[in-house]
């Protein structure tokens, strides 16, 4: 976004430059010809293609431990697994919480079209059914272990094998066909494959897991705005993040730490340090109020944080006013409502371990259409703050029983509601090898 902001300037200067020095008629209809066109694709690139921001593992945090000559190179993931091996974890919890995770964007899969997937220490095959209905099965067909989502072909409810074509049921898992089969159909009754409990809500894919197999107790909540007219989608940001799952909810609850990180204007940059010394500081800074409480009227699984923001501008006038309500519904699902000085706004935040300590982080954000152009603004600026914590997760340890002050006593009432999503079969981490091969 900042490339294209410094484009558009650039554009403008030159045109300006056009009509200064060249008189001819000619050259004036050039220039009008020439801002006319950006002005469109300008129009079109800010006000209707959705933003989509990704940020991979190696993208945000390690810069300052790359030389020029390793940034260039094919080494920075591999210089990142040596420090996450160095790196002192701590006295983990486990590594997978039980509850829904999102495995996909929905528009990430189309009608009969399969997607491979692995997360949570699992590999899915995630299909679209003729029908419209998003099924998710165990990735690896039961006859001789070929992977069913790659090269895998959607056929009605049922997804088959690319290897001898044994078909399974997407809603039980169950074999309805073999080819070729001399058992009189004995060997497709005993043959199936596992189905996971799957729910789409809110532009997500997600998938219930438990490590005790138990049903699901609860939904994703399905937000009105996302689907309602009058409300369009504006974008995505996608991060990867070297952090325990447990830490980024847990944020919620840290409210000592927006001041102190996020105090300073978002467009300096993605550092605390670098942000203080920006040019930007003059401008103004962010203030924060925030509070966070379990929620036990919308469910035991449910938890909120209320937050309100300003910029204040020069040290004296306040703008940019925004109330945001925070849902975290489970370990995986946060809806955040922002009420502006413009209008409402919906950010849906969604949190899946692709690893056990690597977690993939997605934001989708939606808005009434007439506040398109900033919800986008909106958008990129949580992006940049979220990345400030990013820097932070990479490189922290966990500290199971930390020195809380009086005004961090939140933290560890969100810790202790954060437990009802570990049980006795919750895989820890010495229970996997650490890995970044994703």
């Amino acid at each position: 976004m900042e490339k294209s902001l410094f484009s558009f300037l650039v554009v403008c200067l030159s045109v300006q430059l056009v009509r200064e020095y060249c008189s001819s008629d000619c050259c004036k209809y050039v220039a009008v010809g020439v801002c006319a066109s950006f002005g469109l694709w300008y129009g079109y690139r800010f006000l209707i293609r959705p933003l989509d921001i990704q940020r991979k593992l190696a993208d945000v945090g390690y810069e300052q431990h790359f030389t020029q000559k390793q940034w260039a190179s094919k080494d920075k993931l591999h210089l990142i697994r040596s420090m996450m091996k160095l790196r002192k974890k701590g006295a983990l919890p486990p590594v997978y919480p039980n509850g829904w995770f999102a495995l996909l964007d929905s528009d990430q899969v189309i009608v009969n079209q399969v997607k491979y997937v692995t997360a949570l220490g699992e590999n899915f095959a995630v299909f679209r059914a003729s029908n419209g209905n998003v099924n998710i099965l165990n990735a690896y067909c039961p006859h001789l272990g070929a992977n069913m989502a790659i090269g895998g072909i959607v056929k009605g409810n049922c997804l088959q094998c690319p290897f001898h074509g044994w078909t399974f049921d997407g809603t039980s898992g169950k074999c309805v066909r073999i080819p070729n089969d001399c058992s009189n159909g004995l060997l497709s009754r005993m043959a199936s494959v596992r189905r996971w409990e799957c729910s789409e809500a809110n532009g997500f894919v997600f998938v219930w897991y438990h490590a005790e197999n138990e049903a699901p107790s609860w939904y994703p909540t399905k937000e009105v705005e996302v689907t309602s007219r009058g409300w369009t989608y504006r974008g995505r940001s996608e991060h990867y993040v070297n952090a325990h799952i447990q830490d980024i909810p847990e944020n919620g609850a840290d409210v000592a730490h927006l001041s102190a990180l996020h105090g300073q204007m978002a467009l300096g940059g993605q550092y605390a340090a670098q942000a203080n010394q920006s040019l930007w500081r003059w401008l103004g800074v962010h203030e924060w109020t925030a509070s966070w409480r379990a929620d036990g009227t919308r469910g035991r699984h449910v938890s909120a944080l209320d937050l309100q923001h300003r910029l204040v501008v020069f040290g004296k006038f306040a703008v940019f006013k925004m109330n945001v309500e925070a849902q975290q519904i489970g370990p995986g699902l946060v809806i955040l409502n922002f009420k502006t000085s413009f209008g409402p706004i919906k950010l849906v935040q969604v949190v899946t371990p692709v690893e056990p300590l690597i977690q993939k982080v997605v934001h989708r954000i939606y808005c009434p259409i007439y506040l398109s152009l900033y919800a986008s603004i909106v958008l990129f600026m949580e992006a940049v703050m979220f990345e400030r914590d990013v820097v932070i997760w990479n490189h922290k340890s966990y500290i199971e029983k930390p020195l809380a002050s009086k005004q961090e006593s939140t933290l560890l009432a969100h810790r202790k509601w954060y437990k009802q999503f570990y049980s006795a079969n919750s895989k820890q981490f010495s229970n996997r090898k650490e890995t970044i091969d994703w």
